[in-house]
């Protein structure tokens, strides 16, 4: 788990680099749609990326920037892998790394997609227009990340249950081993007598201290005396 950890936080370090040059995403997705003709659809699915970085990409800038949000992407979808095979429960529509792996396949319509509070990218973008057309798309990787993040904390937290009930069940199959059974707990006769003894010595003193009690005067204020 500590080497999947050290793995998601490379892979947050190298997302926040590429959230820096956020505004170089954008000027290459225009420019590469433009080149398409395909400045009315919003941008989608990855494979819609890919198709402009591979046919209509012209400028150098444009191509480093694409390939490093496919790349980012490509990481996201291999450490969502490396998760399941972790965790071998069979995965519901409501898991976050179904919903992770879902997101990142290549022809998934993400149009719905938006990344909200504290996550600031859309915010960013400079117009409606912008949001419409690339909102998807710069939210497909915070919004991964997060599920991602949760899935790690479902999984050791089933981890630690998971650990917990086996050492629970460690210590009751102890408690009922045979060589537990057969023990036996081992008393000390006590001796009627020794205890009619120390009453009688316990009484004694009691006595003792009474009449130490009583013979003792009055405490008197000091200038006074006897009488006065």
């Amino acid at each position: 788990m500590n080497e999947l950890k050290a793995t998601l936080r490379d892979l947050e370090q190298r997302y926040l680099l590429f959230k820096q040059q956020q505004f170089t995403f954008v000027a290459a997705l225009d420019h590469t749609r433009e080149n398409a003709h395909d400045k009315t659809k919003p941008v989608s699915t990855l494979s819609q990326v890919q198709n402009y970085l591979d046919h209509y990409c012209n400028s150098s800038t444009d191509k480093r920037i694409l390939i490093m949000f496919l790349d980012l992407c490509k990481g996201l979808s291999d450490f969502c892998s490396q998760l399941e095979d972790i965790n071998p429960k069979a995965c519901s529509p409501d898991d976050r790394l179904e919903k992770c792996k879902l997101l990142l396949s290549c022809n998934n319509d993400m149009s719905d997609i938006r990344a909200k509070y504290p996550h600031d990218e859309v915010n960013h973008l400079s117009c409606d227009e912008s949001k419409h057309h690339y909102g998807a798309v710069i939210s497909i990787l915070p919004v991964s990340l997060d599920l991602l993040r949760e899935g790690i904390g479902v999984i050791e937290s089933a981890q630690y249950e998971a650990a917990r009930n086996n050492r629970y069940a460690e210590c009751m199959n102890k408690k009922e081993s045979p060589e537990i059974k057969d023990i036996s707990i081992q008393t000390v006769p006590i001796q009627r007598k020794d205890c009619e003894n120390k009453y009688v010595k316990w009484k004694a003193s009691i006595q003792q201290k009474n009449k130490l009690l009583k013979s003792k005067s009055p405490w008197i204020p000091p200038g006074k005396t006897n009488g006065l």
